[in-house]
């Protein structure tokens, strides 16, 4: 069953390094997991609640254990200093669409 990785995230002000050191890294981590872009969007505004993310990144994964082993690995726990420093706000979110009735 496929799954989507959800990541909403607002960035520092001024964290270019970090988030480029970060990016650089976790993208090709993701990507070499299975992982595709389905989708990134940037906030135009907040219709309901408030301080929604900047940002929001959705990729599609051929399955959770895949996602797991990306965001588990060596290599990615490495550059979460730097994803710490880049964002203000980070969630991932692991989604998958209900089973059909």
């Amino acid at each position: 069953m496929t799954v989507q990785l959800i990541i909403m995230a607002t960035r520092r002000p001024d964290s270019d390094d970090d988030y480029t050191a970060y990016a650089e890294v976790a993208v090709p981590i993701m990507v070499a997991a299975g992982g595709t872009f389905t989708g990134r969007y940037g906030r135009i505004d907040d219709l309901a609640g408030e301080d929604g993310p900047e940002a929001v990144a959705i990729m599609e994964f051929e399955d959770e254990a895949a996602v797991r082993a990306a965001i588990t690995s060596p290599e990615y726990e490495a550059v979460v200093p730097d994803r710490d420093k880049a964002f203000e706000r980070f969630n991932i979110i692991l989604a998958a669409a209900p089973p059909a009735a």
